[in-house]
Formats: structure tokens, C-alpha cells, sequence
């Protein structure tokens, strides 16, 4: 865990997969004048990739961000799968949370969500080496078989909280949610069906596209994901 800054205000990042916290380093650089900022490696990932029970299901996750919380007060920025952790974490400590910052996050279970290639990924023969070609695209062709094996327990891990979001019933309710929430997403990749959905189902959300960032816009456009996050902190419940 990596915590700097200085401030009143405490901003909180959780990754995705295949990722490690660190990846938001420029992006905390940008916002460490303004607030404290901290990072960390969920169970399964990084330094963490040995934790006593990794991997773990998004359950799992979501109680570890409530652990690094530790009461305390934060803007919580989840990007991809870390959103639907944050989220989670929202919902079942919202006086922990003063806003909720998410980025190209998509929920399984959201209505209209095309969920086949993924489904796909899950439960094909070599679901790992699978995940690894979705998630790294032209990247996988280049990597050495040694690389490739390295990265299975990382692989292991997305698989198991991506299936544990597929279970007979949804791990959650965004509907529940009840604190500002801000939806960032590239315009390579709207993700409509979220967007609908969160519309329909939170009272509090904003919408915001990043042009050019990409997916992984916090380590493509570090700058640009930081005022995302500035966002999340104009619209953070403010208690005496």
C-alpha cells in the first residue's frame, strides 16, 4: 500500500486486472498537491499475488478496499473491474465513501450487457491463456512462453472475481447506491448499456468521456483521468 499527498481530502484508487496499483502513479502525482492519495495491490495481483487466500472473488475484494478504508473517509476511483469493487464497497460502507469515481466499468449483470465473449473467456477449455489474449490483445502475440507463465496467476485471478460476478444472483444493487457517482469512459469504447443503465438506476450520476484516453486512459492520459477524479471531488459529500 503507497499513500503521499498532503490535504484534508483522501482519494483511494483500486485497479483492475492484470494490473497492480502502481499503474496510477502519475495519476496521484497530478492530484498530490491537492489531497492524499493512495494506492494498493489487490489479492492476486502485484505485490500481493501471494496473499493468504488469493485469488479471491469480488466479495473478497470488496471487503479487503473496506479494510484499507479502515474507517476512514475517501473518494473512491476504481478503474474497470476495480469500479465494480469500489462500487461494492459504496454500498455496504457508504459513510466511508464521499464519492465514487469509475471507469470503464462494466457489471455482468447490467440489463443489455452482451456478455458472450466473456462467457466465452470463463468457461472455454484454457480459460487463463483465454483471459490473457482478451485482456492484452496484440500484446499476447509477442510475449515469450516464459512471460505468458508468468503472468498465469494474474490470469487465475481475473478469472476467478469475473466468474464470481456471474453467480445465480448479482452480487449487488447499484440501484442502492446513494452517493455521487462519476462514469468515465473513452470514445473508443461508450460502453452504452452501462451508461443507460446507471442513468436509469442512480440518482446521482455524471457522465464523462475521455477523448483519446483509451481504456487504460489512467496510464495513457494520466493528466485527463485526474480530472476525472477532480470531478469526483467537486461532487464528494461534504460533512462537517
Amino acid at each position: 500500500m503507497t499513500e503521499s499527498g498532503v490535504g484534508d481530502d483522501l482519494v483511494v484508487f483500486v485497479h483492475g486486472v492484470i494490473d497492480k496499483g502502481q499503474s496510477f502513479a502519475r495519476v496521484a502525482d497530478a492530484l498530490a498537491p491537492d489531497c492524499r492519495v493512495l494506492w494498493y495491490d489487490r489479492r492476486g495481483y502485484g505485490a500481493s499475488i501471494n496473499a493468504p487466500g488469493a485469488p479471491v472473488g469480488v466479495n473478497g475484494h470488496i471487503e479487503d478496499l473496506i479494510g484499507i478504508l479502515d474507517g476512514r473517509r475517501a473518494v473512491v476511483v476504481g478503474h474497470s473491474f476495480g469500479g465494480v469493487i469500489a462500487t461494492g464497497a459504496a454500498l455496504r460502507v457508504p459513510d466511508c465513501v464521499a464519492a465514487l469515481v469509475i471507469y470503464e466499468t462494466v457489471m455482468a449483470w447490467a440489463p443489455g450487457w452482451d456478455d458472450r465473449t466473456m462467457r466465452q473467456v470463463l468457461w472455454s477449455d484454457d480459460p487463463e491463456d483465454a483471459g490473457l489474449r482478451l485482456m492484452l490483445g496484440a500484446r499476447y502475440g509477442v510475449l515469450s512462453p516464459a512471460v505468458r507463465l508468468r503472468l498465469r496467476p494474474q490470469a487465475r485471478a481475473f478469472i476467478e472475481e469475473e466468474r464470481s460476478t456471474r453467480a445465480a444472483s448479482p452480487p449487488y444493487d447499484v440501484a442502492e447506491l446513494r452517493v455521487p457517482l462519476v462514469y468515465g469512459f473513452s470514445d473508443t469504447f461508450p460502453v452504452v448499456a452501462m451508461q443507460e443503465h446507471l442513468q436509469a438506476a442512480v440518482p446521482d450520476v455524471e457522465l464523462v468521456t475521455l477523448p483519446g484516453g483509451g481504456h487504460n486512459a489512467h496510464r495513457a492520459a494520466p493528466e485527463a483521468f485526474a480530472g476525472l477524479v477532480h470531478r469526483g471531488l467537486a461532487r464528494r459529500e461534504v460533512r462537517p
